[in-house]
């Protein structure tokens, strides 16, 4: 159960801060990533643990209260990657959204594009480079802030590096990494952690990844709490039609990949799956569907189960949803179910698989 409190109205650096974090508004799940490194490394920090345990608690998060978050764990280690083995760390529950985001992507290329075009759509900013040639993808962010973002950028990046090394464990190439901060004396943690040549004051921090492997599907094997996600918006989709054809396999990898960005129009399913309208309605119609009906069904199902089992505030379901508006969000929940989303996630019993 996620506690809802008023949004802070946050000053232009804040919101440069959160666009730097990858997460971009920083999640109270993401936060969990500190709590859960001073438990691994049993640091006894009591005023710092219960704030992080309020923190974890919120939707979002300041950037400010973050970045003091990681001030004083820092003073406990004398380490200058120490944002490394935080954000190393990182789990499909902790980046939330991000990983939703990512999740239906059938490869990496499209993975790193589906996050660049969303930005705006989900965080109602573009701050993102998406830039790639013949030999490689790059994901960029600029840095106007210098070396007070350092720390802050070190745990993003190495979060997000971590995350898509699960989400894409063969097909997840560096060719290098681009940091912020100065150069270090000791330069093997970082090259460890990234497997890959490091820039250092860097103006543009950033991925910069294989094109040829992130074209690639991935084939590899999945973590089981990426895997068990998948499964649930399966059976989200099966629970609506339990028939399996080749038809019916890809309009729901089409529906899970438009719905989070707003795209899932019967014209623009249609155009994805490589159709015309009135062809993806005739198919349909084969077997006995209709697309609204359909396309109405499948969120609400996925509705449900984010309420459930993700973690994920009400307004990120929303957004993943492909509504632009919670309030939007709450009135077709309510004629689908009868129930406003918070009465729903309430009374429903958390009984199903996790994220974390």
């Amino acid at each position: 159960m996620i506690e809802t409190r008023p949004q802070p109205v946050l000053t232009n650096h804040a919101k440069f801060f959160i666009i730097l974090g990858l997460i971009i508004r920083v999640s109270g799940q993401f936060t969990r990533l500190l709590s859960d490194w001073m438990d691994c490394n049993r640091i006894f920090y009591p005023l710092l643990h219960d704030r992080l345990t309020s923190l974890s608690k919120c939707d979002t998060v300041t950037a400010e209260e973050w970045r003091e978050a990681l001030t004083l764990a820092s003073r406990h280690t004398h380490d200058s990657h120490f944002g490394l083995q935080v954000g190393m760390g990182a789990t499909l529950g902790h980046v939330g959204i991000l990983g939703y985001l990512v999740l239906n992507s059938a490869t990496l290329f499209d993975a790193l594009h589906t996050y660049q075009i969303s930005e705006r759509r989900f965080y109602g900013v573009n701050f993102c480079i998406f830039d790639s040639d013949e030999n490689q993808v790059s994901l960029t962010w600029p840095n106007t802030l210098g070396t007070e973002n350092d720390l802050f950028i070190q745990v993003s990046l190495a979060a997000l590096v971590g995350f898509l090394r699960q989400r894409f464990p063969t097909t997840f190439s560096l060719i290098s990494v681009a940091l912020s901060e100065t150069h270090p004396e000791n330069c093997v943690p970082y090259e460890h952690h990234f497997g890959c040549p490091i820039q250092f004051g860097s103006d543009y921090p950033g991925i910069h990844v294989n094109r040829s492997c992130a074209n690639q599907s991935e084939t590899g094997q999945l973590p089981q709490a990426i895997c068990s996600l998948r499964d649930q918006q399966a059976q989200a989709f099966s629970d609506l039609r339990a028939e399996r054809t080749p038809f019916l396999q890809k309009l729901q990898e089409t529906l899970m990949q438009l719905i989070p960005l707003g795209q899932a129009s019967l014209v623009q399913v249609a155009a994805a799956m490589d159709m015309s309208p009135r062809t993806l309605q005739r198919r349909l119609g084969d077997h006995h569907l209709s697309f609204q009906s359909l396309l109405d069904g499948l969120r609400e199902n996925l509705g449900c189960r984010y309420l459930q089992r993700s973690g994920l505030s009400q307004v990120d379901i929303a957004l993943l949803l492909g509504f632009s508006e919670q309030s939007a969000f709450n009135r077709a929940f309510k004629s689908w179910t009868g129930s406003t989303p918070g009465v729903y996630q309430n009374s429903a019993p958390n009984t199903g698989i996790t994220t974390v």
